[in-house]
Parts: structure tokens; sequence; C-alpha cells
């Protein structure tokens, strides 16, 4: 492509590259000026370019890339100025390859792909990503170049789940409690969809968790211990190995949140609510839920990789403030 800042009187063919006014009108940037509006520019000097044969429009270029980086759940906008919008047709996670992205950015600076964070939640009409080429044109071999072989950002539709609610009640603690842990719990869902089936309360023991299992008919079973989980052989853990299911993970390193188990009861996916899930506030037994109401479950490792940016906003109601410790 070629650009340049030049009299206008030879710039008849050229495009202009910002938008000018002659005889009191506008001529808006992209115009390929006449040899009479050239004229009429005077001697003014303008900012110009020219597309070569090789060169491909920054529309046409956004345009032949969009159906391959955009996928399933968005609604893509026409190109304008280089630029295509991808908006969220229904609530769900915005799944994008973080890797992919990384790869399209560095195929040339002439394009460019902004996306929200990899499993943000979103409703419907959310921008999720917006693909911009920078220059007027970009050569056709970066075009296809940058084509990934897979989409790189699609949004995963919430399913409306029926959720098993499991607490367990020590002595020491209240029903008034339980019934705040269900509440949250019950707010939660319904904002993604999703409603408790059943509540469960039982003793503090993993033999009352490991029988009551055997009952649950939810698609997801939450354990919601009345005390901490700390180890595997606490209450939630245990009953649910007891009941033959498995622990996949325990302790997450998103704060609050740390103490969450995540774990299977044959094909029933099972979360172990850490104590911070009885309040309202954002913490990391959101994502994990999100997650679950989106069929993306996550295992260990996906539990793991949720470090950078797992210190979320503390918690007024915390009994022990980090920062205090």
């Amino acid at each position: 492509m070629k650009f340049a800042t030049q009299d206008a009187q030879t710039s008849a063919g050229w495009q202009l590259a910002q938008a000018v006014i002659v005889d009191g009108r506008r001529l808006s940037k992209g115009t390929v000026l006449s040899e009479t509006q050239a004229k009429a520019l005077g001697d003014q000097r303008v900012q110009v370019y020219q597309l070569e044969p090789e060169d491909v429009s920054e529309d046409a270029a956004a345009q032949q890339l969009q159906s391959d980086v955009f996928g399933a759940s968005l609604t893509v906008s026409d190109a304008r100025t280089g630029r295509i919008n991808a908006l969220a047709e229904e609530a769900g996670l915005a799944v994008v390859d973080t890797d992919g992205v990384a790869q399209f950015n560095s195929a040339g600076e002439a394009l460019t792909l902004a996306t929200l964070p990899h499993l943000q939640r979103v409703e419907a009409g959310d921008l999720v990503a917006t693909l911009k080429v920078i220059p007027f044109g970009v050569h056709r071999t970066i075009v296809q170049a940058a084509k990934p072989n897979s989409v790189l950002v699609r949004v995963q539709p919430l399913r409306p789940k029926s959720i098993s609610l499991i607490q367990t009640q020590p002595e020491a603690v209240q029903d008034r409690t339980l019934d705040k842990a269900r509440d949250a719990l019950s707010a939660r869902l319904s904002a993604l969809g999703s409603s408790i089936r059943e509540e469960h309360r039982v003793a503090h023991r993993h033999d009352a968790v490991a029988q009551t299992l055997q009952h649950c008919r939810g698609e997801l079973v939450i354990i919601f211990p009345g005390a901490a989980t700390q180890d595997r052989r606490d209450v939630g853990p245990a009953g649910l190995v007891a009941a033959g299911g498995r622990v996949v993970h325990l302790g997450m390193p998103v704060d609050p949140g740390n103490l969450l188990f995540i774990g299977h009861f044959g094909e029933t996916p099972v979360i172990g609510a850490p104590g911070c899930a009885r309040s309202i506030a954002f913490n990391g037994f959101d994502w994990v839920l999100e997650r679950a109401c989106a069929d993306l479950f996550p295992g260990a490792r996906d539990i793991q990789a949720l470090g950078v940016g797992g210190l979320l906003k503390e918690i007024p109601s915390r009994p022990l403030p980090r920062l205090k410790v």
C-alpha cells in the first residue's frame, strides 16, 4: 500500500486518508479524489493512499477473517473502518483460545483481535470481541497467514441445571447459617437460569454425607460443609469418597474461595462450597459454579490455573480478613 502526504493537485486517483473540505463540502476519508476535486483543493497538501494489486482493503480483510475467528452463539457486525464486533447471542461464558489469539495478533501489526478474558460470563448483547484492521489495506499474504485452523472466540451457553444441595450442621451451627447459605446459592443459581431441586440438612459426619449422596437426583451436587474443608479427610470430601465418588481436587488458588473442592459422584459433578459462598459477594465459588452451569466443569489443572487474577475483592463479613492475619 502506498501512503503519502502530498499536494492535492497531484492526488487525483488517490484515496483520502483523512476528511477534507472542498467548496464547502466535506469529502470523507476513503473518497477517491477525482481530477475536479483535486484541482478544487488548490494548494492544500493532503494525506492519501493507494492500494496495490496484492492488497486487500481494511473492510474486505476483516470480512475475510471473521468466519475463521468467530464461532457459535456470536452475532457479528458488518465491517466498518476495518472493524468487526462480535456480540453474544445469549447468556453464557466467553470461550477464548488464548494461544490462538496471541498467534493471530503476531501475524502482522496490521491485524488486531481483542477479546474478553477466557470464560468470562456474558449476557445477550454483550461485546465479546473486536477485530480491527489497522491500516487502510493489508497484503493478502498477511490475511491468509492470520487465518486460524479453528475458531478463536465463541460463547458457551448456560444451561438450566437442577441442583442437589447437601448441608452439614455441626452442633454449634445454627439453622440461620444454613438458611443464609441456601439463600445465597439460590440467588446465584437464579441468575444462571438454574435452581435448587432439593436440599438435605444432615449431621456433620462423613457417613451422613455418603448416605445422602445415594439419594440425590440433581444434575449437580453442592456440598456445603458446616465447617471449613481443609483436608481430604474432612467431612465433605471423605463423605464423597465413602459414597463411592472421587475427589478431583481440593483447594483453589483464588481468594476468597481457597477452601473449595471438586469431584464426581458417578457421572454427576460435585462442588464442595467454601465458607465465603454464604455471602452473595463474588468469590471463587462463582467461577466454578458458572462453568458447571455451562457444561464446562473444571478439572484439577483448570482450578490450578486460576491463580493469576485469583486475588479477588475482600468480603466485608469475612471472620478473619487476610490483611489482619
